[in-house]
């Protein structure tokens, strides 16, 4: 009796995991779940494997030519869209 309940048991929930499973969404949730629990029991988190990237946000090194320019590139890009986007307002509404 112990067995036919056992085996039922275990039927029943690899009938329910096929069905949840069929769905591609739920099939890479499921898979991040389970990178994500491997993880934890394992304790590597991505925090840990970016141990150079968490200790320099924030703390941008002046002699750190590719980062400092890539910020400077940034703030530009900005600066010219927002210039550009005043100037096309300006040309639409003249008064």
């Amino acid at each position: 009796m112990a067995n036919k309940l056992l085996f039922s048991a275990l039927t029943a929930t690899a009938a329910a995991a096929v069905y949840y499973l069929r769905n591609n969404e739920n099939r890479e949730k499921a898979a991040d779940y389970v990178k994500r629990a491997v993880a934890e029991v394992k304790g590597q988190t991505k925090e840990d494997e970016d141990r150079e990237l968490r200790e320099k946000v924030g703390h941008s090194d002046p002699l750190d030519i590719q980062d400092n320019s890539m910020v400077d590139e940034g703030a530009q890009f900005s600066v010219n869209y927002y210039n550009e986007k005043l100037k096309d307002e300006e040309e639409e509404d003249p008064k």
